[in-house]
């Protein structure tokens, strides 16, 4: 008995079009849809471990009391002459023994005058560093100190590396103004038996964001961005107030150079450095900024926060009532 001939068709090539663009569409779909899921998990994890440095570096400073029987100073060197010794150190350089970087401090210890210029200064220091700010970290600057060659060739000076964390100055402008009311400005010797507010209502630490330098333009004119510059901090470059809310509008002031950026705004100020000079509280994290207190805890400040409520925490005896937030 002969069999029916087969009729199946010809082989199928592939898809079609209209399927190729379905599925095309579908992962689009789903890319869309995880993209602001990983960049809120990946804020998220850089928020809490900008929070850990914050909580690091609050232990360093309350063991470095326990030693001492004071807190570092914010800036040793007077805003408009320069001091006889640790001529440009800020609250940083004394603390490095207590993060684990105790030979840095050594190399520190014997340029006391000439810290511009400091063998190591360009150590990249993680606890210092947040990792939300993308220009972390920032080693280079326009502005004197030894020199380095560029990948263009040019010649560039350096200052270091540039710091995320900067010491709470209370809630004014600072300047030559003498003792202001937050824990760190020049030559402070805050003791814990003098923060009376109580060390859980005291701001001791938060951060800013750096800004890079820009190679084109002259030193003094705009040049170079001192914020957060720890190795020669003679501006006030580590300090910051309450003055404004975190991640104001209102421009960052110092006296002698700095740059404007979107999320940093800047102005200059008189020169020799006035009594203007101000750094506001900065970060990349939605919605706010993270601070350490002076009992080591670290908690997240949101820009909204009542601006009465910021500037009495950043006070050491100001006698305001305990407030949430």
């Amino acid at each position: 008995m002969r069999l029916p001939l087969s009729r199946k068709g010809p082989a199928r090539a592939g898809f079609t079009l209209v399927e190729l663009l379905v599925v095309i569409a579908i992962i689009a779909i789903l890319i869309g849809l995880l993209l602001p899921a990983v960049q809120k998990v990946r804020q998220a994890a850089d928020r809490a471990s900008c929070g850990n440095n914050l909580h690091q570096l609050a232990i360093a400073l309350q063991t470095y009391h326990d030693s001492n029987k004071q807190f570092p100073v914010g800036q040793f060197n007077g805003l408009t002459a320069n001091s006889s010794t640790w001529n440009r150190a800020c609250w940083v350089e004394f603390i490095l023994p207590n993060i684990e970087q105790g030979n840095l401090y050594q190399l520190y210890a014997a340029s006391k005058s000439t810290m511009a210029g400091t063998p190591g200064n360009g150590a990249v220091i993680n606890t210092l560093i947040c990792p939300g700010d993308g220009n972390s970290p920032k080693l280079i600057a326009r502005d004197g100190g030894t020199t380095t060659t560029s990948p263009t060739g040019a010649t560039i000076n350096t200052q270091g590396m540039h710091v995320n964390y900067v010491g709470c100055s209370g809630n004014t402008a600072y300047g030559n103004l003498g003792n202001l009311n937050g824990m760190f400005y020049v030559q402070s010797q805050t003791k814990i038996a003098t923060i009376t507010d109580g060390l859980s209502n005291t701001i001791m630490l938060s951060e800013i964001l750096v800004v890079p330098d820009n190679p084109a333009a002259a030193v003094g004119s705009g040049g170079n961005d001192m914020r957060g510059r720890y190795c020669n901090s003679w501006e006030g470059n580590n300090l910051f107030s309450t003055l404004y809310p975190p991640n104001t509008s209102v421009p960052d002031v110092q006296g002698y150079d700095g740059i404007s950026k979107p999320n940093a705004p800047f102005a200059r100020g008189t020169y020799p450095n006035g009594p203007n000079n101000n750094l506001s509280a900065r970060s990349n994290h939605t919605g706010g900024v993270n601070a350490g207190f002076a009992d080591g805890s670290v908690r997240f400040v949101p820009n909204s926060i009542n601006l009465a409520v910021y500037q009495a925490l950043s006070t050491v005896a100001g006698g305001e009532p305990n407030t949430s937030f």
